[in-house]
């Protein structure tokens, strides 16, 4: 009778750790907490041509999005364009106008960062760079592929 107590016991025990941690917990654990970035366009000049995006969040991170998350467009890990967030019947819009040079056809990486949780998203080859150009709207915003950096 004591074994097979204390084959429960072990049982019980090995099984209750075992299930301590969800993947959400190991996945929380792993991923690198940034601080707040404060990203800033170029204000010289040396940038005349623009492109607007408009972007939103897919929806496992909008439903935790707050009003002073932060998006961005980058060209070669330069910043070329801070979104501002509008809210547009209860879903929250990226607007940002990207800079960039006339002849220019650079790919674009978004990146995002949640001040909820600290967590910095990215969207390589989200875009290519076109002067004057548009991508997405009011009525049919972008959705970029984010991906968590760890």
């Amino acid at each position: 009778m004591k074994t097979v107590s204390s084959a429960i016991y072990i049982f019980l025990i090995s099984a209750t750790l075992g299930c301590s941690k969800n993947s959400d917990d190991q996945a929380e654990q792993t991923a690198t907490k940034f601080p707040a970035p404060t990203w800033k366009e170029d204000d010289t000049g040396k940038y005349p041509a623009t492109m607007t995006a408009v972007f939103t969040l897919p929806t496992a991170l909008a439903v935790s999005s707050m009003a002073n998350d932060k998006l961005a467009a980058f060209i070669n890990d330069e910043c070329r364009g801070v979104g501002i967030i509008v809210d547009v019947n209860d879903i929250k819009l990226f607007f940002v106008l990207i800079q960039g040079l006339p002849e220019e056809t650079s790919n674009i990486t978004v990146r995002y960062y949640s001040n909820k949780t600290s967590y910095m998203y990215e969207a390589q080859s989200a875009l290519t760079f076109l002067a004057d150009g548009v991508h997405g709207t009011v009525e049919n915003p972008k959705i970029p592929e984010l991906t968590q950096l760890k």
